[in-house]
């Protein structure tokens, strides 16, 4: 048995999967024999029967090899090409050709160079260094964030790095598996300190429950998926109780906070005709730039014309402004790639059986997506004005090498969906013990 494994699975250049593959083989072999050995044939004639049956294993390992081996999502690779030219084409009228030309397209170079080291890095290796690589990252931030430029007293960059606690989370939570209540416990106090960190480094309190946000459908469905156990509805009955009246409270106290000033711009979103030149003056130009948009080319905004390009990337309005100085059909152009994108990053998720690979891959599609979503959102006007890195048209490195990495995550997770791993066969047992019990 052991001969007829080796040489099949010497036939699949994947050495990622042989090991998967050789265990699936030898139980298969050793069922069938169980099933010779009860008919009454001695065991050794009962492996090499079974072994005998399987057939050829060069030519069994020839077809293994054509199923089990890595594969490229294309679709993904281009729809990021793209992108990634439309990001500069619609930076270039906020920042400039040497900046958001030039400059930004070295930063993409240096993208393409990362997500090409991830995808080629087994993701496989966040499920075994996670618990170790969250204090480290927590102290590369630590450190980082008194050498990183500052605007008004914060740290813009922080806003963008932060987002890399997403798969590393993902690893821990892999790492929690099976541990019942008390691992669900753990969870979530992992994703309330990780919250409170975001929300010092980032200085940002909407990028920290976005974090939140994403890390809490992370764990509920990871319990759906019964890697806590096989009582869900108990363990998602525990965590919701745990985790969205504290911040639901927390979330309306700060709110209320800072003397109201967030309440005063919630306000006046829903109420945008009484602050339209106080609290609400940005969405009043959101509304004149578009109401005033042309189909193609340059809109007829006054409002779009005199604010000065700061305005519009300090506030995440690139895709607006895209709007004004390019028409309403290359903003309509932009959604749908990014619609397409985060399509493609969605059957991503979907087609994971692998349980670290869906937690890795959906965490990576929720930053992406979510950013996505809300940008867009908020250039239309539908959503409060904040802090939103929108993907690829995000000026700067470190907003390019966040989305790199998420970007290399998804595609090494997709890279190796057929490959059989020796995690898929982590929780069988080695050892089988056959109980048979004769009526006499």
């Amino acid at each position: 048995m052991e001969e007829f494994i080796k040489t099949l699975t010497e036939q699949m250049r994947c050495a990622r999967a042989r090991d998967g593959v050789a265990r699936e083989l030898s139980d298969h072999i050793l069922d069938q024999a169980e099933a010779y050995e009860q008919s009454g044939m001695e065991r050794g004639k009962a492996v090499a029967k079974a072994v005998r049956e399987m057939g050829d294993p060069v030519e069994i390992g020839v077809m293994m090899d054509r199923i089990h081996r890595p594969q490229v999502n294309w679709g993904m690779l281009l729809a990021t090409f793209v992108l990634s030219i439309m990001g500069i084409v619609c930076l270039i009228p906020a920042y400039g050709v040497e900046q958001g030309g030039y400059r930004q397209g070295l930063f993409i170079l240096a993208g393409f160079a990362v997500i090409a080291v991830v995808y080629f890095v087994d993701y496989s290796i966040i499920g075994r260094i996670s618990v170790a690589a969250y204090p480290v990252m927590t102290i590369l931030l630590f450190v980082g964030r008194y050498y990183m430029p500052t605007v008004n007293g914060r740290v813009p960059v922080m806003s963008q790095l932060v987002y890399l606690y997403i798969p590393v989370l993902a690893g821990i939570l892999y790492q929690l598996r099976m541990g019942g209540c008390r691992a669900v416990g753990v969870a979530i106090a992992v994703d309330g300190i990780t919250f409170v960190i975001c929300t010092s480094f980032s200085s940002s309190l909407f990028v920290s429950f976005n974090i939140l946000l994403i890390s809490v459908v992370m764990l509920f469905a990871a319990i759906q998926k019964g890697m806590f156990g096989t009582a869900k509805r108990r363990l998602t009955g525990i965590a919701a109780a745990a985790i969205i009246l504290p911040a639901a409270v927390f979330l309306w106290r700060c709110i209320a906070g800072e003397g109201g000033y967030r309440m005063m711009r919630v306000k006046a979103f829903f109420q945008r005709g009484q602050y339209r030149t106080t609290y609400n003056y940005t969405n009043t130009v959101i509304d004149d730039v578009l109401g005033n948009a042309r189909l193609a080319g340059k809109g007829g905004s006054v409002m779009g014309d005199g604010m000065d390009f700061p305005f519009f990337r300090d506030n995440s309005l690139v895709p607006l402004m895209t709007v004004h100085v390019y028409g309403i059909l290359a903003g309509i152009l932009l959604a749908i790639m990014m619609t397409l994108f985060v399509l493609y990053a969605v059957q991503i998720v979907r087609g994971q059986k692998n349980q670290l690979g869906f937690l890795v891959s959906m965490g990576c599609m929720l930053v992406i997506g979510l950013n996505c979503i809300e940008g867009i959102l908020v250039n239309v006007g539908l959503f409060p004005v904040t802090t939103v890195m929108i993907p690829f048209l995000t000026y700067g490195g470190s907003a390019a090498l966040v989305y790199a990495v998420l970007i290399g995550f998804l595609l090494s997770v997709h890279r190796y969906e057929k490959v059989y791993t020796r995690e898929t066969y982590a929780d069988r047992p080695r050892w089988r013990v056959n109980l048979k019990i004769e009526k006499r």
